[in-house]
């Protein structure tokens, strides 16, 4: 047993950074895989992570027991524990507070969202255009916001699909309809769903584009996305702001009405006149 497995006590990252040159070369590389990709580790099993670093399974639990835990799953659950402390949440302050505290944080959310490359915002834009189908997917409040893209993009572009991640686990046969000409837009934020990872795992698999909207944590997705924006999300109470998501895709709303000429929104706009959608 290495003397990092009585260290001071700290995240299970920090004792890992701190002491990783003691371990053999082995244990350094998946330490240094924990360290780096410390986001990815409350999903992926021992057997998963031994793949990755291509050593076998039993070594990466002997690692967990060499730096200090009883096995791999009492590694990884330290790991989920520390991940959802730093999720930067606050819990609620005195009530004359909490007014000006919200608008102070949206007013920062919303004003960071202009150092976001333009050209970066383009090419996502691009992407949701040219795509034959697009699939939007979320999980949990997530899927909140796939519905209310869908609501807004079906007008403006045909073949456009929200959907549950955890409902699209239940029926993966559903995924054989989509190909290397469509897309799937993804509404992901911490605390990171399994489910939208083990689905838009497999969408990837097929060859479908990965559109990713985020936060700016490590999400797991983010080394499968063709294209990714990671979104301030920084909230004044017990909830992360979703007001970045929503402008954001606000814009993309607007960039692909520009790419599609409007075409298809006059065709759903008669549609709507004829079956008296709207009360004017």
């Amino acid at each position: 047993m290495t003397s990092l497995a009585s260290a001071p006590m700290g995240s299970a990252v920090e004792r890992l950074r701190a002491g990783v040159e003691e371990l053999s070369q082995r244990d350094q590389r998946v330490a240094r895989f924990c360290i780096d990709h410390a986001e990815e580790v409350p999903f992926l099993s021992a057997g998963e992570l031994a793949g990755r670093l291509g050593i076998s399974g039993a070594a990466i639990t002997r690692f967990s027991q060499r730096v200090g835990y009883d096995g791999y799953p009492h590694f990884q659950k330290t790991v989920r524990h520390d991940l959802r402390a730093t999720l930067g949440l606050k819990q609620p302050g005195p009530q004359n507070a909490v007014v000006a505290d919200f608008w102070a944080s949206e007013r920062a959310n919303l004003e960071n969202l202009a150092a976001l490359p333009e050209q970066q915002l383009l090419l996502f834009a691009q992407a949701i255009a040219q795509a034959r189908r697009v699939w939007i997917v979320g999980a949990r409040s997530s899927y909140g916001l796939a519905l209310m893209a869908e609501a807004l993009l079906s007008s403006f572009r045909p073949r456009v699909e929200a959907h549950s991640a955890d409902l699209l686990l239940s029926r993966p046969e559903q995924f054989l309809e989509l190909t290397a000409e469509d897309a799937v837009l993804v509404y992901t934020l911490r605390r990171y769903s399994r489910a939208t990872t083990q689905v838009v795992t497999a969408l990837h698999e097929r060859g479908v584009t990965v559109l990713l909207l985020t936060d700016q944590g490590a999400s797991p997705l983010g080394k499968l996305a063709r294209h990714c924006l990671r979104l301030p999300t920084q909230g004044s109470e017990a909830a992360a702001s979703v007001a970045p998501f929503v402008s954001v895709t606000s814009l993309m709303i607007v960039l692909v009405a520009r790419a599609w000429k409007g075409d298809h929104f006059k065709q759903t706009e008669a549609l709507k006149a004829e079956f008296g959608v709207y009360e004017y």
